[in-house]
């Protein structure tokens, strides 16, 4: 809401203190339709946060929701720019201390004018970008895997983010992609909906679909909690094929020797489904090679001291908006890709879909395909 006011605000500010004062009629009269436009798209943007929480049905508001929030990625890039500005500003205050008739204004104009192209070309860049998630391909060694089990593919899915833009057509992609990689298991590391069964449930039908021969598991992220509605949604993954892993396991077998696949539901999760540890290891033999599947890579630290050999993850987005992979790092222990986290491998996934704004630039969406190999040394390598 803060950042809704402060928008408009500065949108009024815009059109009073500039656009008001232009010289040509025609430049006032394209100002004000833009100042209008912006309004229109700023007061769109809370509809797609409130279809997001399940408090308006996604379908009814789809495209006003991809507006506002799509608007919000090139609202965030013009803030950048003008806190570039703010700083050449006190820098040009400066020097003329030093140059009393020194005159930054022009640099400022053109720095002005790079910004908003800028933000609206990152914009329609990242729509682009986030419109169809990459397969990418890494493999893991791990000289704790038996070797007896053979390879194994894994099929990464993570942070759908079904919902206010993304709908079931968007997840028939990503299991269409899924399927012609051939898995032998599918892991999906929660925020698969923004929204209530009630409201899109439909929406991930598709993951029916999904053929893998060991099996399709799913732990909750953050967003199967904001809508009040986790129970639900456990329900609704058993429905459409896919095994929910709230902090418990499955053994695995294969050529004599066995995998085991923890999960444990998101760290932030309220009850029923709050994360617990302790439940998820239960039956868990030390010994065995396990795989964890947790929605934060922070979640890695609890991991790590109970000897898991591996964890999967999501969450981070990569940053999802360049610059934010550096806030991130700040909060998290891995960003994307194979990582270390307390000694143990991570795995974080970018994820297939977007969260707020369907946008992004320098993080793009994935499908995350892992080999993991048997190794007489630890090397981890990505490809």
């Amino acid at each position: 809401m803060g950042v809704l006011i402060i928008t408009l605000g500065a949108l009024a500010a815009v059109q009073w203190r500039v656009v008001r004062r232009w010289g040509s009629r025609p430049a006032r009269v394209a100002g004000t339709v833009a100042v209008v436009a912006a309004t229109l798209l700023t007061l769109a943007a809370p509809v797609g946060m409130l279809a997001g929480r399940g408090r308006i049905d996604p379908d009814r508001v789809r495209w006003i929701s991809a507006a506002g929030l799509t608007w919000l990625a090139t609202v965030f890039y013009l803030v950048l720019t003008l806190l570039v500005l703010g700083v050449l500003w006190v820098l040009g205050r400066l020097a003329r201390l030093v140059r009393p008739g020194f005159d930054g204004a022009p640099l400022r104009r053109v720095v002005a004018l790079v910004g908003v192209v800028g933000a609206v070309g990152a914009t329609l860049y990242g729509l682009v970008e986030a419109a169809t998630p990459r397969v990418t391909h890494t493999e893991i060694r791990l000289a704790s895997m038996p070797a007896a089990f053979g390879p194994l593919k894994v099929a990464l899915i993570t942070d759908l983010h079904a919902g206010p833009v993304r709908s079931r057509g968007f997840v028939q992609g990503v299991v269409d992609r899924t399927n012609a990689e051939r898995p032998d298991l599918v892991l999906m590391a929660g925020d698969l909906i923004d929204g209530t069964v009630a409201q899109i449930g439909d929406d991930l039908t598709p993951l029916r679909d999904l053929r893998a021969p060991l099996g399709v598991f799913a732990v909750t992220g953050n967003h199967e909690y904001y809508a009040g509605d986790v129970v639900n949604w456990v329900q609704r993954w058993r429905d459409v094929g896919v095994t929910p892993l709230t902090n418990a396991s499955a053994r695995l077998e294969r050529g004599g020797a066995t995998v085991t696949i923890l999960g444990a539901n998101d760290r932030t999760g309220t009850a029923p489904h709050e994360v617990d540890y302790a439940a998820a290891f239960a039956g868990v033999d030390p010994a065995a090679f396990t795989v964890a599947v947790a929605h934060e890579p922070l979640q890695g630290r609890e991991f790590a001291k109970r000897g898991v050999d591996l964890q999967v993850a999501g969450h981070t987005h990569g940053g999802q908006l360049w610059p934010f992979r550096y806030l991130v790092k700040l909060q998290q222990p891995a960003l994307q890709g194979l990582e270390s986290v307390d000694g143990m491998p991570v795995y974080t996934s970018r994820g297939a879909g977007a969260w707020g704004p369907p946008v992004r630039v320098g993080a793009p969406p994935e499908i995350a395909i892992l080999e993991l190999n048997a190794a007489a040394s630890p090397p981890n390598s990505p490809r």
